[in-house]
C-alpha cells in the first residue's frame, strides 16, 4: 500500500539529519515544510554550514524541492579582505591535484565568489566550488565554470544508459535520457535527491557531457 509522508514527519527527519551532521548547529536552522517543499531559514557562520544543511535536506525521503533560504553571517575572526580571500583561493587551488589552477579565474567581491574559466571534467568544476566554499572569508560561490567541448562521442545515450544500470543505487528504468551536442537532457520519476545526484555524477562521468538539463522529479510516495 503506497502511503504519503506527513510535513510534520518530513520535518522531524530533517531536524534529525541535521542534528546528526557534525558540519551544522541544527538550532541555528529553521526548517519550514508544506506539501514536500522545504523551506530552509536561520543565520549560519560559514557557507560551508549553509551548504551542508542544504545537502542534508535533500538526503530525506520525501523531500520534493529545497530552497534555501540560509544567510552567511560571518563572525569577525572569520572576517576577511576581498584580498585576503583571493589569495587563499589562488593557494588552494595551487596545492589541488584536482583543480587545473591556470584555467579557473575567481572573482571576490565583498566576500562573494564568482569562478569563472573552461576545464574538461565535471569534477573539476565541483572540486574548484567545494574547495572555496571552505574558505575563511567567503559568504557565497556563483560557479560560472564551463566545460569543454569535445568531439562527439558516439552512442553516448547507450553508454550513459549502461552506466546507470550497472549503479546499484540507481532504479534506471524510470530514467529517460536524450543526448545532442554534448547536451544530456534527463526526465523521468526518481524517489529522493540522493538517487538525482547519483544519476547526474553517473551522467557527468561520461566524456564529451558538457551540460546536463536535470528535468527528474523527486517522488515523495512509499510504501
Amino acid at each position: 500500500m503506497i502511503t504519503h509522508q506527513s510535513d510534520s514527519d518530513l520535518k522531524k527527519d530533517i531536524l534529525d539529519e541535521l542534528k546528526w551532521n557534525s558540519q551544522i548547529r541544527e538550532t541555528d536552522i529553521g526548517v519550514i515544510v508544506k506539501d514536500g517543499a522545504v523551506t530552509l531559514t536561520g543565520t549560519v557562520p560559514s557557507y560551508a554550514q549553509k551548504t551542508a544543511a542544504s545537502k542534508a535536506a535533500k538526503l530525506i525521503k520525501g523531500v520534493r524541492a529545497v530552497a534555501d533560504e540560509i544567510e552567511v553571517k560571518l563572525p569577525s575572526q572569520m572576517q576577511g579582505t576581498d584580498k585576503d580571500i583571493a589569495e587563499e583561493i589562488s593557494r588552494s587551488f595551487e596545492w589541488s591535484t584536482q583543480i587545473p589552477a591556470d584555467d579557473i579565474k575567481a572573482e571576490v567581491r565583498s566576500g562573494f565568489v564568482t569562478l569563472t574559466g573552461n576545464v574538461d571534467w565535471q569534477y573539476q568544476r565541483d572540486s574548484a566550488q567545494k574547495q572555496v566554499e571552505t574558505l575563511k572569508g567567503v559568504r557565497m560561490v556563483l560557479n560560472n565554470i564551463n566545460i569543454r567541448k569535445r568531439a562527439s562521442v558516439p552512442n553516448i545515450k547507450s553508454e550513459i544508459a549502461k552506466a546507470l544500470h550497472r549503479h546499484a543505487s540507481i532504479e534506471a528504468n524510470n530514467v529517460n535520457i536524450a543526448a545532442l551536442d554534448g547536451t544530456v537532457t534527463l526526465s523521468g520519476n526518481v524517489d529522493n535527491y540522493f538517487e538525482r545526484g547519483l544519476i547526474e555524477n553517473a551522467v557527468w562521468s561520461a566524456p564529451g557531457v558538457t551540460k546536463v538539463v536535470d528535468k527528474l522529479t523527486v517522488t515523495s510516495d512509499f510504501d
